[in-house]
């Protein structure tokens, strides 16, 4: 583990010096004229009707724009400047806002969190505080208050914190309690005075009412399976459905919005690109691996080809790819989807918003991965 995170201190320091580099020397560029017809088609094969894609390469955003449509069966186009509700993309954001605040010295990684016995921020960020997930999301689904769920996290006897992966939405929202009782001040205000604003993140924000001011947001969609007269599925396609509003109520787990511009931003910033803002210092301890992670393990089992290795860090989550380690984070709520994943070693990273229920967002983000590390060719959307 210690060699790992030697390894990864190693590369930020030097994605963070190494910028100067000139693009027309960057092979990333020539994966580009492939990805466009490529990304089209994944889209007609699995019924997407839109998303859009940034890639990040050595410090510059090489490449961005919008597809298909921000409704199924309207004319509106996905631009750069389309909002997504991305989901648990919302925690690499929120993650990183924690590990400013730490620099400045605002919060200790070790501060006690009073209702959960023996955990620590670190905990919350890593989920390891020992509280099991089971039936936690029906509670926020349901339209359950953070005061509510808090109060269903003192009735639970947990294991002890630090030993056992347990993915738990309710509890990593306990980052915004701590930021607002700590600080005195709101989440949002402290995300926006802290993160977004320095990075001009102008359109990026974990409230509901910002969402929903603006007009060029995309619908959410989700699968429909038309059935003949005996049960048998003979179709699949998509529809639109309801926002889900209710998980704004829990902003640093899952409440954040944003735009494809707004998120090359913050991917190329974490790359190295605005150590004023976010450091390599800042990021080695939040993005290193720290315990193993069942649930991404068993997703992934299909592709032992490639990843031989899923762990979570402080709010990050850490893959080996081909011997390669991939710093990502995907995203899922209803009628989206979402991923942001880079290569260290190669300064490269990839961010895909997507107006659908589907794992095409990361499959996707596995097949550039694939042609940037120039491995042997694997068919990753079927």
């Amino acid at each position: 583990m210690e060699k790992v995170i030697r390894r990864l201190i190693i590369i930020l320091s030097f994605m963070a010096t190494s910028h100067a580099q000139n693009s027309h020397n960057d092979p990333v560029l020539s994966i580009l004229p492939r990805l466009e017809p490529f990304v089209q088609k994944a889209m007609q094969q699995k019924k997407i009707p839109g998303l859009a894609i940034a890639i990040v390469s050595k410090g510059k955003i090489v490449y961005m724009k919008g597809f298909g449509v921000r409704t199924l069966g309207e004319p509106d186009p996905v631009n750069q400047k389309t909002l997504f509700q991305i989901g648990s993309v919302s925690k690499p954001l929120s993650s990183t806002l924690i590990a400013i605040l730490s620099r400045e010295q605002a919060i200790n990684l070790n501060y006690p969190i009073e209702i959960i016995p023996g955990a620590t921020l670190r905990h919350v960020l890593s989920h390891t505080t020992g509280i099991p997930s089971g039936g936690f999301n029906a509670l926020i689904e349901g339209g359950a208050s953070p005061v509510d769920t808090q109060q269903k996290l003192v009735e639970i006897e947990g294991e002890e914190p630090g030993k056992k992966f347990a993915y738990h939405n309710v509890v990593y929202n306990l980052l915004a309690a701590v930021i607002e009782n700590h600080l005195g001040t709101s989440f949002e205000s402290t995300l926006q005075a802290k993160l977004l604003q320095p990075l001009h993140m102008t359109q990026t924000s974990s409230t509901w009412e910002s969402f929903m001011s603006h007009e060029n947001r995309a619908s959410a969609h989700v699968q429909q399976k038309i059935k003949g007269k005996k049960g048998r599925i003979l179709k699949k396609t998509m529809r639109t459905a309801p926002y889900r509003k209710e998980y704004t109520n829990f902003p640093a787990a899952g409440g954040f919005s944003s735009n494809i511009h707004d998120m090359a931003l913050f991917l190329n910033a974490i790359m190295g690109a605005r150590p004023d803002i976010i450091s390599p210092q800042d990021l080695n301890e939040f993005i290193s691996p720290i315990i193993h992670t069942p649930d991404q393990w068993q997703r992934t089992q299909k592709h032992r080809d490639r990843i031989t290795k899923t762990r979570y860090g402080l709010g990050w989550r850490h893959l080996i790819f081909a011997t390669h380690p991939v710093i990502f984070h995907g995203g899922w709520l209803r009628g989206f989807s979402s991923m942001l994943a880079f290569l260290p070693e190669q300064q490269v990273g990839i961010v895909i918003l997507q107006n659908a229920e589907s794992s095409l967002a990361f499959l996707l983000s596995m097949q550039f991965f694939d042609w940037v590390l120039g491995l042997p060719s694997k068919k990753w959307i079927k």
